[in-house]
Formats: structure tokens, C-alpha cells, sequence
């Protein structure tokens, strides 16, 4: 039964195949993959969404408007409104290190320096931390310099798979008024990433490995080849976009209500850059750059000392 449902759900897909679809097959060894996938999803969309009289869509990390409005399948007459965000903007600094570097051919020489980061924002304010990486094994490697520089701060890592149970577990370790500080580190786009609502001390700072963009793979540059040759949009519609999307959630973890406190780290250069700056949300206009950790430690100082 299993078999057939997965064979008439294909044929059903099939049925929506037009030229904003590609057949991939993969052959490892004796397995054979065939997928119909699809590169813009919002033709479909848009016919689903129009089988009502309206549709509402809203999300809190929808940006930029613009490149949401045409992959979720809203037209040019759809009406589209940003609301400001309603908690003061004193209560969160978002700080830039822009002295580190996370591109691939540098990964090997961040480490350090990140563990330094996370340990400089821990020893300035004692609480509960997450720590988002763009791979496991960029967090694993950075856990494994953290924990030999820094043995004495508590830490919790994300597991490949966790069930529901192990989650909760997870997360009730983050206690309101902690004694002691502790670090999660995790996964960008994973399961802590988004839909986490650790409010007041349970969570009081985010650190952001990276732009977050996707690993490059056959999927992501078939999306970048297709919008690339429609719209001259390529790499931003399949990596950055799709990365900074992930950022903004993660850092979405600190602030969540009016009274919450909190600081979001951004650790990479890119991040100075006029392509990411344009992409940051109205509440981030407090943003400041950091150039060496002196400063990092003097910027975090000044924000606890303002409570």
C-alpha cells in the first residue's frame, strides 16, 4: 500500500509538469531516484490561492516583499503591508564581527575566533545562548575548539534527529533565570531555528554563524540556472535569499514580547555588505560593526549595563 500511494502521488504531481520543472535521476549504486522537481512552485501556488475569494499570508521574516510576493504566487495587484515591529528597539542590539570569516575556504580558521565570540558574550552577561551553524559539521568542529578553550561553560548540541520528546527535553534545560550560562548550539533552519517562543531569561542572545546560504548541490543550481536565465536573479533567488531568510528566524528566537532583552551576534563579514545590509529589517537600524573583539566586548558591555 505504501508503494502505491508514493507511485499515485507522483502520477498526480505529474500531472502539474509544465517548464518550471525538471526530472532529476539519481543512481547510487543499485538504487535508481527519479523526482519531478520544481523549480518555482508559484504558478501552482497561485492556482490554489485564486480557488478562494482571498488569501492572507503573513510571516514575520518575509524579505524582501518583493521576491516573497512572486515565489509564493501573489500577483502584481496583490496588496502587500509591513507592519513596524511593536517592542522598543533599546530592548535588542544586533552586532556585526565583521573580523570573522565563514566562507568555506576560511571555515578552518573561524573557529577560534567564534569560540572566543560566544565565550566574550557569555562572560558579559550570564544567561542562556543559541548558537546557529550552517552544518553540523561546522558545528561539531567549532564545539570541539570551544569545549577545549572554554570546558567550564555548559553546552547542549543539536542531535540529527530528534523526536518530539527529545526536543522538549531539549529546550526545558533553558530556564528562566538561569545560575549558571548555557549554550545551545544548533542547526540554521532546524528545528530550534523557528517556532521557538523562549521568552523573558530563558533565551537572551542569538549568535549567527554565517549568511546562512544553501550547500551548493544539483537542486539549488538547476533554481539558480532557471530565475538566472528569466530574471537575471540566480544566486539570490537560490542561495541568498533562502539564507537570510534562515538568519532572520534564528535571530527572531531573543525578542518575544515587549519585555524581553536580548542581543543578536551576526558572525561574518558578508554581513557588512551593501547586498545583505539592504536585506536587514527596520529594527535592526541600531546595527553596529565591530572590528576586533575590544570593541565586541565594549559593545556588549555598554548594552547589559543599560538594564
Amino acid at each position: 500500500m505504501d508503494i502505491y500511494f508514493e507511485v499515485l502521488h507522483f502520477l498526480k504531481i505529474s500531472d502539474f509538469y509544465d517548464d518550471t520543472y525538471e526530472t532529476t535521476i539519481e543512481i547510487l549504486y543499485n538504487d535508481l531516484k527519479i523526482r519531478q522537481f520544481c523549480m518555482s512552485p508559484a504558478p501552482f501556488l497561485a492556482n490554489m490561492l485564486n480557488k478562494g475569494k482571498a488569501s492572507l499570508l503573513f510571516s514575520a521574516s518575509l524579505t524582501p516583499l518583493d521576491y516573497y510576493q512572486e515565489v509564493l504566487g501573489g500577483n502584481r495587484e496583490a496588496l502587500r503591508y509591513r507592519l513596524p515591529s511593536p517592542f522598543p528597539l533599546k530592548n535588542q542590539q544586533v552586532l556585526i564581527t565583521d573580523y570573522i570569516q565563514t566562507t568555506y575556504k576560511r571555515r578552518s580558521s573561524s573557529y577560534e575566533k567564534i569560540a572566543q565570540t560566544i565565550a566574550e558574550a557569555v562572560y558579559t552577561k550570564k544567561g542562556n545562548y543559541f548558537v546557529f551553524f550552517p552544518s553540523y559539521k561546522y558545528l561539531d568542529d567549532c564545539y570541539q575548539i570551544f569545549h577545549q578553550l572554554f570546558p567550564e561553560i555548559q553546552v547542549l548540541l543539536q542531535d540529527v534527529q530528534m523526536n518530539e520528546q527529545e526536543r522538549e527535553d531539549f529546550l526545558a534545560k533553558f530556564v528562566e533565570a538561569p545560575e549558571q550560562s548555557l549554550v545551545g548550539f544548533c542547526v540554521l533552519g532546524g528545528i530550534f531555528s523557528e517556532g521557538i517562543d523562549l521568552k523573558a531569561s530563558r533565551l537572551i542572545g542569538s549568535v549567527i554563524v554565517s549568511v546562512g546560504l544553501p550547500q551548493i548541490n544539483h537542486e539549488q543550481e538547476l533554481i539558480k540556472s532557471y530565475f538566472g536565465e528569466r530574471k537575471g536573479t540566480g544566486f539570490e533567488y537560490a542561495y541568498q535569499l533562502p539564507g537570510m531568510n534562515k538568519v532572520l528566524q534564528a535571530a527572531g528566537r531573543v525578542i518575544r514580547d515587549a519585555r524581553d532583552k536580548g542581543v543578536v551576534l551576526l558572525l561574518d563579514q558578508r554581513f557588512t555588505r551593501k547586498q545583505y545590509r539592504q536585506l536587514f529589517p527596520a529594527h535592526w537600524q541600531n546595527m553596529k560593526v565591530c572590528h576586533n573583539p575590544e570593541q565586541l566586548k565594549l559593545e556588549l558591555e555598554a548594552f547589559w549595563q543599560e538594564e
